[in-house]
């Protein structure tokens, strides 16, 4: 089931952003390291708050009463660039290939397309990250640059930045 966040899901998705950064297949999915694992609590629920304040979208899709994946939009403020925004999103390892991201992204679509201003939905992809790369190019998503050696790893191993967009007209 797709909902908004609330502000008590903060401990949740926090929960789903630690288990990516530390787990040794998903740890390189982010461009946070180890060493900067989100833990306050506060803040999270400061920027659930926000977001809606703001007109943003922050969703969460829960199993069974468990929040297992999230999805944030936020739009861009500058005047010129009000008709875009990026996302973010994460899902616990254990509940992917199950089509969550899909149908969260697909939320977005549905939600932004009533957003009259809303353009273009802008995202940030390390290449590593070859699994969630494939589901944003078969939802329309469009590779638009990279950033050649942009994340540097505590290995010494370096992932490009692929910038992608998805147009709504």
């Amino acid at each position: 089931m797709i909902r908004l966040a609330k502000e008590f899901d903060a401990e949740a998705i926090i929960g789903i952003r630690k288990e990516i950064i530390l787990s040794k297949t998903t740890s390189k999915f982010f461009v946070s390291s180890p060493n900067e694992i989100p833990s306050n609590v506060n803040k999270e629920r400061e920027k659930i708050r926000k977001s809606f304040e703001k007109s943003n979208l922050y969703i969460v899709f829960e199993v069974e009463g468990n929040v297992v994946g999230f999805l944030v939009f936020n739009r861009y403020e500058h005047e010129r660039l009000k008709h875009a925004g990026s996302l973010g999103m994460g899902i616990r390892e254990e509940y992917t290939n199950q089509g969550i991201g899909t149908k969260l992204i697909e939320f977005l679509f549905s939600w932004a397309k009533k957003q009259k201003s809303i353009e273009k939905i802008c995202l940030e992809v390390v290449s590593v990250n070859e699994r969630a790369i494939k589901v944003y190019r078969r939802l329309g998503f469009v590779e638009e640059g990279r950033q050649k050696n942009q994340i540097k790893y505590e290995d010494g191993s370096y992932g490009d930045d692929i910038l992608m967009a998805y147009y709504l007209n």
